[in-house]
């Protein structure tokens, strides 16, 4: 993509040596980060560096350490956060035409993010998603939860979402991520009151679904079963 560097951010750490300390920085690609406006302090949930074997080694290390990351870039006011404890990361290589070596590429997750995978954490009120787009909202939450729901649906649950004031969004670099709040029980009850009312319905055949194209996403083939349906009188 043309351009595209200038849509990067920067990321930025100390490293102890032996007799000295050393400053890291390094190209940020994308970044998800929560401030608690009240206190002024957050927390990382997701950074993804690019660079040399020796910087993004030192970026692992940190992330292992809770080291405390400074982060910067265009519309993303500087913040100094760390990704916690327990953090989750993964590297690997991009072979880029005309460099003898490989960049170097991590990404690395808060645990609370790594907890939102299929299945995770399901007791947890706070979902984070990297994009906002209503379908992808739809089916994150769907594929967690395990909720029986169509992509038809998706407006209408963003509408939801927003009258009861459980998104919110978070502070991002090369993405726009939002914090969704609510269980696996509340969102059940949201379905069935939409479907008493007639403000959505199921198809009229069951069996798997088919998600259309989703931002940042290549063709999906995911579907969800929604032969087990939730009571209506819930």
């Amino acid at each position: 993509m043309k351009n595209a560097h200038e849509r990067f951010g920067w990321i930025e750490f100390t490293r102890a040596l032996k007799d000295t300390t050393a400053r890291v920085r390094l190209r940020l690609d994308r970044c998800i980060a929560e401030i608690d406006g009240g206190r002024g302090d957050g927390r990382l949930h997701l950074i993804s560096v690019l660079g040399g074997e020796s910087d993004v080694g030192a970026t692992w290390a940190a992330v292992q350490e809770n080291t405390v990351f400074s982060i910067e870039g265009s519309g993303f006011e500087p913040v100094s956060l760390s990704l916690g404890e327990d953090a989750e990361c993964f590297r690997g290589g991009l072979n880029v035409a005309g460099r003898r070596r490989a960049v170097r590429h991590l990404v690395a997750i808060s645990a609370e993010m790594a907890a939102t995978r299929l299945g995770g954490g399901v007791m947890s009120e706070r979902t984070i998603l990297s994009g906002d787009d209503a379908v992808f909202v739809l089916y994150r939450i769907a594929e967690r939860f395990g909720l029986p729901v169509v992509p038809e649906w998706a407006g209408w649950f963003m509408r939801e979402l927003r009258r009861r004031r459980a998104i919110a969004p978070l502070l991002g670099i090369g993405c726009k991520p939002v914090m969704i709040t609510g269980t696996k029980e509340m969102f059940l009850d949201w379905i069935s009151h939409g479907i008493r009312r007639g403000l959505i319905r199921f198809p009229e055949k069951n069996g798997p679904i088919q998600w259309p194209r989703m931002p940042g996403f290549d063709a999906q083939t995911t579907a969800i079963d929604i032969s087990q349906r939730p009571e209506s009188g819930r």
